[in-house]
């Protein structure tokens, strides 16, 4: 199939590698912050980590995508925890689950939504809490997994899930606890949550014994176990589903070698193999919409 769109078909503009963007230079000068007043105080800054772990930051939505709502058969509102999500959906068939990362919305999805609507498919999105329109200013993967079972069990049986890196864990978590689809699609996925507070850790430049600290605060907030809660190694053996793993070697988000385990320890799962289109661009790359809607179809 040729997804027709405005976004050209043509290999994604390669990456670039920065020294150091003004962006990261505030990342940096928050960091050494952080690891001095570790040094004055270790538990405001424990609190400081910990606030800055669980707080994710509200993306802007694409602009090119922002017609969708409005254009959506279904809305609704669902309860997770606390806090109130909005859930979108466009067409009528099989349903397709899509399941955004940190800081992000499901309205990143919007480049899939024409060609399944088009092929017969039912196309979910939400924001979880504390992303996009939703409710919340802190969150984390228990109430996002929460947020995939309560989706799941309110639109019926799932044909396809497709999940963006940390979305993966929440949907690895979801799928521990019960929720079934016939086919998983995973971009960029993380290899588990410990590999997520090490990569957080390493952006800000935060001293080793900081990330302790904010893993002992793991651990005394939700249990010892939480680690193999949201760890692909513990999990991914006994997942079912077809699973279709994206990696591209130039994400600068997650460490291509994370996503490469998680294809490993999948059985039978499938990888592709990207070029160029960085953690973001798989979200919405002809070359992912083409390869997802082949393997529903069963062109391959």
């Amino acid at each position: 199939m040729t997804i027709h769109s405005r976004i050209s078909t043509r290999n994604a503009t390669r990456v670039t590698r920065r020294v150091m963007s003004p962006a990261n230079s505030k990342i940096a000068l928050l960091g050494k912050g952080m690891n001095w007043l570790h040094r004055v105080s270790p538990a405001l800054a424990g609190n400081a980590v910990e606030h800055l772990f669980f707080t994710p930051n509200r993306l802007p939505a694409p602009n090119r995508y922002e017609s969708l709502y409005e254009e959506a058969e279904g809305y609704t509102q669902l309860r997770v925890g606390h806090q109130t999500i909005p859930v979108y959906s466009w067409g009528f068939g099989p349903m397709v689950l899509m399941i955004h990362g940190w800081s992000g919305a499901g309205i990143q999805f919007g480049g899939f939504v024409g060609p399944l609507v088009k092929a017969g498919y039912r196309v979910v999105t939400f924001d979880a809490p504390g992303h996009g329109r939703a409710q919340g200013l802190r969150t984390d993967l228990f109430e996002m997994s929460e947020a995939v079972h309560r989706v799941a069990q309110s639109f019926g049986p799932l044909k396809a899930v497709v999940a963006h890196s940390i979305g993966s864990l929440a949907l690895a978590r979801a799928m521990a606890d019960g929720v079934q689809a016939e086919h998983i699609f995973l971009l960029a996925p993380p290899r588990g949550l410990d590999s997520v507070v090490e990569g957080f850790g390493r952006t800000l430049g935060l001293s080793p014994e900081l990330i302790a600290l904010q893993r002992g605060r793991m651990e005394q907030r939700f249990g010892e176990s939480v680690w193999e809660q949201f760890s692909f190694d513990a999990l991914a053996p006994e997942l079912p589903g077809r699973a279709l793993i994206f990696v591209d070697r130039d994400d600068q988000q997650i460490p291509v070698g994370q996503s490469e385990i998680v294809f490993g320890k999948w059985p039978n799962a499938q990888i592709f193999r990207t070029r160029g289109l960085g953690h973001y661009r798989l979200l919405w790359h002809p070359q992912v919409i083409e390869r997802v809607y082949d393997r529903l179809s069963g062109v391959e």
